[in-house]
């Protein structure tokens, strides 16, 4: 059986055992008036008998988390009414009875991340209506197969998580019950294009939308995200983005952090970020070859990563420029781009002038950086890229 010990007042940590797995049972960690938190993450338990948690009534948080779990029978996880965090991450769970969580009605904390549940019942979260936090990462769900009621009686949640599950089919109404939803997680969730549910009119209370490692190709429609008016940080990341509207984030009149990293966009419209509240803005690992001071006018942007793109010149005096339009960069980063070595001297100049931050250590003497085309001359002209990039290329 696993070593359990005291760890503080009130908290009991088990370590697994001489054993490949166990069946946990009453008497390990049961019958402790005392006991408020209980680890038993990564103690081999496979399954767990009635009354193991028996006579708890102080317990507050379980930890059931890396262990061998296949299924939890309806009961087992009765009395102990007052617990508020319930881990089951990292087990092989495929579903849950209905009833489970009847009697946990104080739960705030649900993790069910790593597991490999293929559905929920409707109702199965019906109990848990002070739930605050929801994680449904790396299981084997499908969107289309998930009532869009199954959150009705948990609409108070804060921060859901559907990462790497294929939600692509998802009802337009799926979280239409939520009223204080603040951070979204659709990472790797197979959507080709952005989804409706996440857009809706109760979403004004979202603040952090992960929209990363998809399949999406453009982003555009001036009225598109015209309900997340509270959005701070945007995160479309590793996607196939080629395309992205002029209006499409103007909505968003709280967004401070976009994050636009490794898609395949070419060219910006000038006005996209005009004017917004943006502090962090990363372009890296795109294809962009030129882009002009004057996108980012009106911003507070204060770092800046144009890096791994098709830059071979930017704008004179850029981060002059940047300043004198409001955006005080102090970081900004814009190695790995096919830079004329001309352009890279003033642009180094430039930065090491306004002591902005940048990365260095890809400009210490050592490495291959730019391309020396025409002595001290720099050519800011799109048409001088081609013969830049064949030097380069090669």
């Amino acid at each position: 059986m696993p070593n359990c010990s005291n760890l503080g007042p009130g908290k009991i940590v088990c370590k697994p055992g001489n054993y490949s797995e166990f069946v946990l049972a009453r008497g390990v960690v049961s019958d402790n008036n005392s006991t408020k938190e209980i680890d038993l993450s990564g103690c081999k338990i496979s399954d767990v008998d009635y009354e193991s948690f028996h006579r708890l009534p102080a317990l507050t948080h379980l930890n059931l988390s890396q262990n061998l779990i296949t299924r939890l029978k309806l009961g087992v996880l009765d009395g102990f009414k007052n617990l508020i965090h319930l881990d089951l991450s990292h087990n092989q769970l495929k579903t849950f009875p209905l009833g489970l969580f009847d009697q946990k009605p104080n739960l705030v904390y649900l993790d069910l991340s790593h597991n490999q549940l293929q559905a929920l019942e409707l109702g199965i979260f019906d109990p848990l209506s002070k739930l605050r936090f929801l994680d449904l990462s790396n299981n084997s769900l499908r969107g289309a197969d998930i009532d869009p009621y199954i959150f009705d009686k948990s609409k108070r949640i804060k921060t859901l998580s559907f990462s790497t599950n294929d939600m692509s089919g998802a009802q337009d109404i799926l979280l239409h019950a939520m009223t204080v939803l603040e951070k979204l997680d659709l990472e790797d969730c197979q959507l080709e294009e952005l989804p409706a549910f996440a857009l809706k009119s109760n979403m004004g209370t979202l603040k952090e939308l992960n929209l990363s490692q998809n399949k999406l190709q453009e982003i555009r429609g001036d009225e598109t995200f015209k309900h997340l008016t509270g959005l701070v940080s945007l995160n479309l990341t590793s996607n196939t983005i080629e395309m992205i509207g002029e209006a499409v984030f103007k909505p968003l009149n709280k967004l401070k952090v976009i994050a636009l990293r490794d898609n395949r966009i070419k060219q910006l419209p000038e006005t996209v970020f005009q004017n917004m509240p943006l502090s962090n803005i990363d372009l890296s690992r795109n294809l962009i070859e030129f882009i002009p001071v004057n996108a980012f006018r009106g911003t507070k942007t204060k770092n800046l990563n144009l890096s791994s793109n098709r830059f071979t010149y930017l704008q004179d005096n850029f981060c002059l420029e940047l300043r004198n339009s409001g955006a005080f960069v102090n970081k900004f980063y814009f190695n790995d781009n096919p830079w004329q070595c001309a352009c890279l001297r003033q642009l180094l100049n430039e930065v090491r002038r306004f002591d902005i931050v940048y990365n260095n250590a890809k400009f210490d003497g050592q490495h291959p950086v730019c391309v020396e085309v025409d002595g001290p001359i720099c050519h800011r002209h799109v048409e001088f890229n081609e013969h830049v990039y064949e030097i380069y290329d090669n």
